[in-house]
């Protein structure tokens, strides 16, 4: 396989003075959703609009998921659904063999750190079509105030960006501390997030780790481990202890949920496993219902009342998890082999007590099945137990002062912020925005499903109609925006 390198700079242009043009949107954060919104953005207006991206990071377009340094950190979708055009379902694939590799196929699950290498240059590429009218701050945004037709934006280092409409591309934050009885805040043996710098470093070679959770994350750090060549034993360790099922080529089944579907948690259970008895009969494969499953997923979702949301969060989420967010076929050969040698090991389980010292960290956890007490002693402990969703527990000096101001509230479940059909964010009295948006894993609690490719590049498109309807009515008569995308060359 062949490698993409090419350098990301720091800064893209120089901002205007008052970072307004005409019309202005700010998106704070820079992964996939962000990067992807502005260049759409870019590519539909005309010169009365810019854009401006404001991120922490340098590296635009990565974000956690695609700013990995392993190469068998792969995508768990086909390079065929990677498109980051809604209007281009090929994009991905030409560029990934003109870049890349010329041998890529529709159906290649290709390294992660590749794609932010190809939205960064989708990025880069747009902005340079249009001089001037994209603005990359490298720097944290702390806090937005409301002001008239639209609002402000402050960063950390003092400066400020106004903007007709601002948009939270956030994506996933870090997890919530785990209940782990008897944990001290003077431990160090604890990393309460698994992607920072320093998380795997220190780890003695031959000494076990645990790791909480054993979803899309935990299998990740197994891997990045052995990429570092630790040879220790890992155990991963959930309440249900499921690992993600692998991806494997099924054959295309037909939709089946309809309005008149089951309104409940357990008929829709019901349904799913008839569909998969009929798939079996017709030799298919479940993976076929659950796909069958995907244009319909936010309308099913919007369908339950809240108490049966509640109940398949209770019950069925973790199952829903494991047979949705799949693995590569080469992950799972992987992970299989890990399994078998006992080099990684899983159990399932709540944790009874935690117990740090100087040469390691004791822990006791009560068996799933059985209800045996069992025991682990390890070097290292990581939290993998997914991303936390509710705004309430986050230390986000963003989000705590846009609740503060009343600027937004929790989505009724927990699973993110309240926000329109159109993706603006309901205040605390429940009226939307006039300028303030979410986009990607915030709106969890609306969609549901609003973290894979596929889903928030037509939530980026809408968005951009959105916006360009609001711009319309804004200009006078014949002075309307193009509907028409320019084109992006990736050979």
């Amino acid at each position: 396989m062949g490698s993409v390198s090419v350098s990301i700079p720091a800064k893209w242009a120089t901002s205007p003075s008052d970072g307004r043009s005409p019309s202005t949107i700010a998106i704070i954060g820079g992964g996939f959703t962000g990067a992807t919104l502005a260049a759409q953005w870019l590519r539909r207006g005309r010169e009365s609009v810019s854009v401006v991206l404001i991120d922490p990071s340098d590296r635009p377009g990565r974000g956690v998921a695609y700013g990995t340094q392993y190469g068998w950190h792969l995508l768990n979708v086909v390079a065929r659904d990677m498109s980051a055009l809604d209007d281009d379902p090929e994009h991905f694939l030409r560029w990934a063999r003109a870049n890349y590799d010329s041998g890529v196929g529709p159906e290649s699950f290709l390294p992660r750190r590749v794609y932010g290498q190809y939205i960064a240059d989708l990025l880069r590429e747009t902005a340079g079509l249009y001089p001037g009218r994209f603005f990359f701050k490298n720097d944290e945004a702390v806090s937005v105030e409301e002001v008239e037709r639209g609002g402000v934006v402050h960063l950390r280092r003092g400066e400020r960006v106004r903007a007709d409409k601002i948009v939270l591309a956030l994506g996933n934050f870090p997890p919530s501390d785990p209940n782990l009885p008897g944990r001290t805040a003077r431990g160090v043996r604890y990393v309460p997030y698994a992607w920072s710098a320093l998380a795997l470093e220190g780890i003695a070679q031959d000494r076990e780790v645990l790791i909480l959770g054993s979803g899309l994350t935990a299998i990740d750090q197994v891997l990045a481990l052995r990429a570092r060549e630790y040879r220790g034993t890992i155990h991963l360790l959930s309440r249900h202890g499921l690992l993600p099922q692998p991806h494997r080529a099924a054959a295309p089944w037909p939709r089946f949920w309809n309005e008149e579907s089951p309104r409940t948690a357990r008929g829709l259970l019901d349904l799913v496993r008839q569909q998969v008895r009929l798939a079996h009969q017709a030799g298919g494969d479940w993976r076929g219902v659950i796909e069958a499953l995907r244009p319909s997923t936010s309308r099913m979702w919007q369908s339950l009342p809240t108490v049966e949301k509640q109940r398949f969060l209770r019950h069925l989420r973790p199952f829903w998890e494991i047979h949705r967010h799949r693995i590569a076929p080469e992950i799972d050969r992987l992970i299989t082999y890990q399994l078998r040698s006992g080099q990684t090991r899983v159990h399932a389980g709540r944790i009874l007590r935690y117990q740090e010292g100087g040469d390691g960290v004791a822990v006791t956890y009560r068996q799933r099945e059985t209800g045996a007490h069992r025991h682990l002693f390890v070097d290292r402990v990581l939290n993998c137990t997914g991303a936390e969703t509710d705004c309430r527990k986050l230390n986000s000096p963003l989000l705590k002062q846009l609740r503060k101001e009343g600027l937004i509230r929790p989505d009724p479940l927990g699973l993110g912020l309240d926000v329109d059909d159109n993706g603006a964010l309901l205040d605390e009295h429940g009226a939307p925005s006039h300028f303030l948006y979410a986009i990607g894993p915030p709106r969890k609690g609306a969609l549901w499903e609003t973290t894979a490719v596929p889903e928030i590049r037509v939530q980026v498109r809408e968005l951009v109609d959105t916006f360009e309807a609001s711009l319309a009515a804004r200009l006078p008569a014949g002075d309307e925006p193009s509907v028409e995308y320019a084109p992006v060359h990736s050979e």
